[in-house]
Formats: C-alpha cells, structure tokens, sequence
C-alpha cells in the first residue's frame, strides 16, 4: 500500500516510529476492511487500532499515555510504516500449497511429519501444542524439563545467554507454550493451564536475556492474564486458588518476579476484595515489610501497607493503623498516608509538624512533602503559610514547576504580578536548566520575544512545538533556522533512516506558510551535493515526502 501519513506526525515521532517498524516491533497486525489492529512491542505492549479509507489515514488510536494527549504516537507511525510495505501471500500460491498436499499419498505425508517431528523438538512441541488432547497429560516436572529445553535452545550454545535478535524467537516459543494453556482452558483443564504459566513465571528470574524489546515483559502479562481467566472460572473451594495464593505469597514474602518487573499485586487484591484467606496474607505481607525494613527503594512498601489497613479494616483491627503507618513513615509514599490518617483523626497540627520535620535535602522528598503542606495549608485557609510554602516549593523543592508558579500568580491582582513576574524570570534566568519553565511562563504571559530569543538556539524538533507561538512574527528566521537544520542533517547522514529524517524534516518545512523558496532552496543544495552519491537518499525522499515530487525533478 502507498500511504500518506507522515505530515500528521511530529518529525522525531516518525523517526521512532520507523525504528520500531524495522527491528520488528509490529505484532498480531489484522485488517479488517478500513479498520486495522496491531500490537506494538516496546517498553509494554500497546494496542493500536486506526481507520484507512481510500489509501487514507483517517485516526488511530494507541493505549499508550502519548497517544491520550490527542497526538499521534510512534506506535501508531510503526503500524503504519508496517501497513506501506506489508507483502502477503497470494492466494493463489496459498492454494497452489493445499493441490500439491493433497495429491501427495497420505500415508507418505504422514511419514514425512513422523520423522520432522522426531528430529526436531521444536517441531514437536508445536505439535503437541496443537493437538495437545491426542498426548498424554504432563506433569510439573514434564513441562519444566520441556519449557527449560525450549528457553536454552534460544540462547548461545555455549554460554546460553539469549542475545537482543533471539529475543524474539524466545518470544515466539514462550507464546507457544502460552497458546496451550489458553487451549486447556477451553478444555477446563485448568490445573494444567496454571501449572505451565507458573512454569514460565518462575523461569522469568532465571533467563539470561537482553530484554530491551520488553519480551519477558509481555510473556509475564499474558501469564497473568491467563491466571484471571482461571480464577474467573474457578470456585472458592477449589485446591487451585491455594496454589495461586501461594504463587503470590511467595512473591510478597521474596520479591523474585516483583524485582524482574513482574507485578502479582491486582490477583493478591483479588484474595481481599474476596475475604479469603486473609490470615495467611497477612502474615506474609507483615514478615515482607520486615525483611525489606532496611532497604531505601522498596517500591512495593506502599502497597503492602494499603493491603494490610485493608484488612486490619476488615477484621476490626483499625487500632493498628496509625502505628503501621508511623513505623514506616521513613518512606515518602507512606508518610503521606499517615498524615491522612492523622489528619483523619484529627490531628491536623501533628500532621503538619511531620511533613515541615521530613523536609530535608533530598529534592524528590521534598516536592511531596511541600506539596502536601501547600494543599493542607490552602484546605485549612492558612494564608500567610500556604504563600510562603507556596514560593518555597516554587523555588526550592520542586525544580520550578508550572503549576505552582500559576497558582503563585493567582495571589496578585494584575498591576502587583507585573512586576511579580519579572522578579521570577530574573532570578530563573540565573539558575541553571529553566529554558522549560521559562518557554511556559512566556507562553503564559504572551511574551513570544523573549520566547524566540529563547529557543532559537534549539534543533529543529525542538523548535516544532513553538510554532503556533512564534510563526505569525518569526516565519522567516524559523524558515532559515529550519533550513541550516535540514542541510546539517543531511551533512552527517549515512543510513537510510537518517536520510529518511532528513526528508521528513524537509516535508514539515513545506506545510509552513511562505516556505517554498525555502524549501526549493534546501533540496537543490542537497540534490547538488549529495542525490548522485547516494541514491538511497533520493530513493528515501520520494518514498516519504510524495508531495515533494514536483521540486525532485
């Protein structure tokens, strides 16, 4: 397909999105008439959906928190990258396939498969995942032999260690063995359907595995979800849910999968929310935050602890709270529940002496701590204090955020916050690192010429976001801006993705009013010094930027 897409897309979300597409980060793509769906692996897996008509993007949707902001994604842009250069099987040669099989003998097709199956485990598992109902039932101890075999046969031979391209093939084999599961779940056989994920969920910790395309990640999740479908199907009487229990316990009381990423904590909320076994787990969520006292980054404490006033709650046992709280109000994210539950109680002067004692110089800290006092103050109409919290996590806690200077601005009336404002732009422009505090803050008070003296200095990807602020005075110092970017990108351009940058950025210039000397300009001095040299380039230009055709002749 020949898709024109890239002029809805931010430059370096395209350059991403292109990147994601050729290390193979497409998954599961299906169209279905105009609508298309796909998984794109990245730091997660994200569901991306999106409508073409007439060879048109029309919107797409992506579960990423990007995308939520109502701009287009470098998921969405991989997909579509995808979709431009699929090639699929005719069907013709699909059919040509089933005739040749079919006038082979029966009994010799069988033989062949009987000895491809002998000679090759792979195969073979494939096979039993298939037809799983024609062989006998495994135990435990069966599928960690077959799943620990199938886990180093992607690795290196000698070391075992599965490098960042056998990743995916590990992907590929683990989602085999996920697909029996989901299999003996329609059959009901769900003990055999948890024994495989729990298989895969314990070997997780132990793979040796360059995991930058997130493949052990989307193998936990999909482990995980299988585990709903069981107990979504299963009864609380059933033997099964002790031994799901005990896969979470295990995890609460070690923290194995929890360090690998690996989160159990919404099935341990399932046992709560349905009152069962709760001595069990609360005994082992008490014993977790003991052994992990000591440690600084514990991330999981705060959810541990909201586990356990659950259930205290539950069992009356509210007398507990507030020393559970204040044990381990060291950390910032409990803290913060014991200063609700004192203020609760009302305590609100013990509250507020706990958060002004736990400021402190770590800077992370501090913004919380700050945070909450400024809105404790505002609550409890504490004028004088809430102002001068306000400015010190303004100034000092908070790195400068925008948020709070607005409200900062709400204290004056318009003739005061004149010469307020002026007074923070000059004591940020002697720290170091505020051109984002900055940028907003002349934005705010449509000062667009300090906002160009700002940012001309940045690169062109920089600059886009701007635009709307700074075109209808700045057009032709951001054309020239843009121009000596465009040529300087092509300077140092080697591969086709950067030629493929470098056309991109050129078909962003186009779409700008008075642009097209500009960009007549920036292609004749690339097509002078660089399109007979390296052809891929041209080839990248005309393949992205078709309305740029006219001024490659």
């Amino acid at each position: 397909m020949n898709i024109n897409f890239e002029h809805k897309f931010l430059n370096h979300i395209l350059s991403r999105g292109y990147d994601y597409y050729i290390s193979g980060k497409v998954d599961k793509f299906k169209m279905n008439g105009d609508e298309i769906t796909a998984i794109v692996h990245g730091k997660d897996d994200y569901i991306v959906s999106m409508i073409i008509e007439d060879n048109t993007f029309l919107d797409g949707k992506c579960s990423c928190s990007y995308n939520r902001d109502e701009k287009y994604c470098k998921h969405i842009a991989a997909v579509l990258y995808y979709l431009n250069e699929k090639k699929e099987l005719s069907p013709k040669k699909s059919d040509d396939l089933k005739n040749i099989i079919n006038r082979i003998d029966s009994a010799k097709v069988k033989e062949f498969l009987y000895q491809c199956l002998r000679n090759d485990e792979a195969l073979l598992n494939r096979f039993r995942i298939e037809f799983n109902e024609f062989f006998p039932a495994l135990s435990q101890k069966n599928y960690e032999q077959i799943i620990y075999t199938a886990i180093r046969s992607c690795g290196d031979q000698k070391y075992g260690y599965i490098n960042y391209e056998a990743s995916f093939h590990y992907e590929h084999v683990m989602l085999g063995f996920i697909s029996e599961a989901k299999k003996l779940i329609e059959q009901k056989n769900y003990d055999t359907a948890f024994t495989i994920t729990n298989v895969i969920l314990s070997s997780i910790p132990k793979t040796e595995i360059d995991d930058s395309n997130g493949s052990t990640g989307m193998i936990a999740e999909e482990c995980i979800d299988i585990i709903w479908d069981i107990l979504n199907n299963i009864k609380s009487s059933d033997e099964l849910l002790k031994d799901i229990l005990n896969l979470v316990i295990n995890d609460v009381k070690t923290a194995n999968l929890y360090n690998y990423g690996i989160v159990l904590k919404n099935i341990l909320q399932y046992f709560i929310d349905e009152q069962l076994y709760l001595d069990k787990i609360e005994e082992a969520l008490e014993l977790s935050l003991e052994k992990f006292k000591d440690k600084k980054y514990f991330f999981n404490r705060k959810n541990y602890i909201d586990y356990l006033i659950q259930i205290y709650k539950l069992k009356e046992k509210d007398e507990k709270i507030i020393p559970l709280l204040e044990e381990h109000s060291y950390d910032e994210n409990v803290c913060l529940m014991y200063v609700d539950e004192l203020i609760k109680n009302k305590r609100l002067e013990d509250a507020i002496n706990k958060l002004k004692m736990n400021l402190n110089d770590d800077k992370y800290k501090n913004n919380k701590y700050a945070s909450k006092l400024v809105e404790i103050y505002a609550k409890n109409k504490m004028n004088n204090e809430y102002k001068t919290m306000l400015y010190d996590l303004f100034h000092k806690y908070s790195n400068y955020d925008f948020d709070t200077y607005l409200k900062i601005k709400e204290l004056y009336s318009n003739n005061d916050w004149n010469e307020e404002k002026q007074k923070i732009i000059n004591k940020l422009k002697k720290d170091n690192f505020t051109d984002r505090i900055l940028n907003q803050i002349y934005i705010e008070e449509k000062m667009y010429n300090n906002l160009f003296l700002n940012v001309c200095h940045y690169n062109m990807e920089n600059i886009e976001q701007y635009e709307k602020y700074l075109l209808p005075k700045y057009n032709k110092e951001l054309l020239d801006i843009y121009k000596n970017s465009c040529l300087n990108a092509a300077r140092r351009s080697s591969n086709r993705t950067a030629y493929r940058n470098v056309a991109i950025k050129v078909n962003h210039i186009i779409r700008i009013d008075n642009s097209l000397e500009t960009v007549k300009s920036i292609l004749k001095e690339i097509n002078e010094q660089y399109f007979r040299d390296r052809p891929a380039m041209l080839d990248e230009f005309k393949k992205v930027i078709n309305n740029l055709e006219q001024y490659l002749d």
